[in-house]
């Protein structure tokens, strides 16, 4: 396979990551599941491919077997399978304790046995007190420590079993509810997260207790809150009512948001099911209104370039620290041909930003030649801003130092991440 390798150089301290869209697809029945008609449904509904697929397991309800029909579905229609895994009847010192192992160690092996790369996010929304390890749920003994220990426990066993095909997702929930509950406390650290995720709901009027809130009511203080965390952010779940405003407006009011001060997102996933009416009407096809504003503001973030996280420097204080972007675009001398990705045997052209640097590739090495002493890591993504690989990290003194960079089968891009 030829392939292209782009190169760029950015100080930034997050990948610039190209928008996706997913949904929670819905369907008839109690339980409606992500199944190949629903899926296509969805995207028939939208008028555009569905890259993220949601569905939840529950732990020991659903094994890996079960799962694997409706990651079947996600590979078909070419897009990933993201998995809410759900520790119900668990609470984190039981998970700690290793009481649900067994269980976790099967599903690690089958995700294994399959191969292609799934989303894992145990554990979400636990700044809350509606889940069994909620550290707002009374009585349930949860802490932030022990929430955050049992999602590391959880990605240790899959580490024992050498998976290497999952992406973990932790997720918090847009507002903090029950005593002890914070937004980011229960944050399991770096090393155990590749992306970070919102849940959050407009309400409108559907319940006592609930008012219409704008989308930057419901998202704002979580979005600053994980904005200081290191690593690619998007929005997991995310619905608004019919009920007490126009939701039509709020979901173009939603897509101007992720262009501007919310720009650190890089996908969102609709969760697209009416439930019963003391719940919400989540549902995107509420109204044709509501579908057409969904479909206008898809097309507008899918035709815009993706945006490094330097440009949210005003609302995020996790991009604050670093100066402005320098960028080599992928042209002119920066799109280099490569010969085949298995051998990763190339020369390509020296690529240099004011005398400051230069890379050059070959045999499976990345050289990295700075002017000045500089601290920075190195990612590799894929054509669709995907992060594939990322080394820890490091201080560069002036001078030449070279990097082992991992076989891709894929488009890649290469980009300097310069810490200050």
């Amino acid at each position: 396979m030829n392939n292209k390798l782009f190169m760029f150089l950015c100080v930034t301290p997050v990948a610039a990551m190209a928008f996706q869209v997913g949904a929670w697809v819905g369907g008839p029945g109690q339980y409606p599941q992500p199944t190949q008609e629903n899926v296509q449904a969805f995207q028939d509904l939208q008028g555009t491919h569905i890259d993220l697929i949601s569905y939840f397991a529950l732990f020991d309800m659903n094994d890996w077997n079960a799962t694997e029909e409706f990651a079947d579905v996600a590979k078909n229609n070419g897009s990933t399978l993201v998995v809410t895994w759900m520790a119900n009847g668990y609470n984190a010192q039981d998970l700690v304790n290793g009481k649900a192992d067994s269980y976790i160690r099967d599903y690690a092996k089958g995700v294994k046995g399959y191969g292609e790369e799934i989303w894992l996010r145990p554990l979400h929304e636990a700044n809350g007190d509606w889940y069994d390890w909620g550290v707002g749920k009374a009585g349930a003994g949860n802490t932030d420590a022990n929430v955050a220990e049992a999602f590391r426990h959880i990605v240790k066993i899959f580490r024992d079993e050498n998976v290497k095909n999952v992406k973990w997702v932790w997720t918090t929930n847009a507002s903090n509810s029950g005593k002890g509950s914070t937004l980011t406390g229960n944050y399991p650290g770096d090393e155990y997260v590749d992306y970070i995720s919102i849940d959050g709901y407009n309400w409108g009027t559907c319940q006592s207790w609930s008012s219409w809130q704008t989308f930057s009511q419901v998202f704002k203080k979580a979005y600053d809150a994980l904005a200081k965390i290191n690593k690619p952010l998007f929005i997991a779940e995310i619905s608004s009512s019919e009920r007490g405003g126009n939701k039509a407006e709020w979901i173009t009011d939603m897509f101007e948001h992720f262009a501007t001060d919310f720009s650190r997102v890089f996908a969102v996933m609709w969760f697209s099911q009416s439930k019963e009416a003391n719940e919400g009407d989540w549902a995107l096809n509420t109204s044709q209104a509501a579908v057409d504003a969904w479909k206008a503001g898809v097309a507008k973030m899918q035709s815009a370039p993706p945006q490094s996280s330097s440009s949210n420097a005003n609302s995020s204080s996790a991009a604050s620290s670093s100066s402005s972007s320098r960028d080599i675009s992928n042209g002119g001398s920066s799109s280099f041909g490569v010969g085949s990705s298995s051998s990763q045997s190339a020369s390509i052209e020296n690529a240099r930003r004011a005398g400051q640097w230069k890379l050059n590739f070959s045999n499976g090495k990345l050289h990295i030649q700075v002017a000045s002493t500089v601290k920075a890591s190195v990612l590799q993504l894929d054509y669709q801003g995907r992060i594939l690989w990322q080394s820890s990290v490091q201080t560069f003194t002036a001078g030449e130092h070279m990097l082992d960079i991992p076989e891709a089968n894929t488009q890649s891009i290469y980009r300097l991440s310069m810490q200050q």
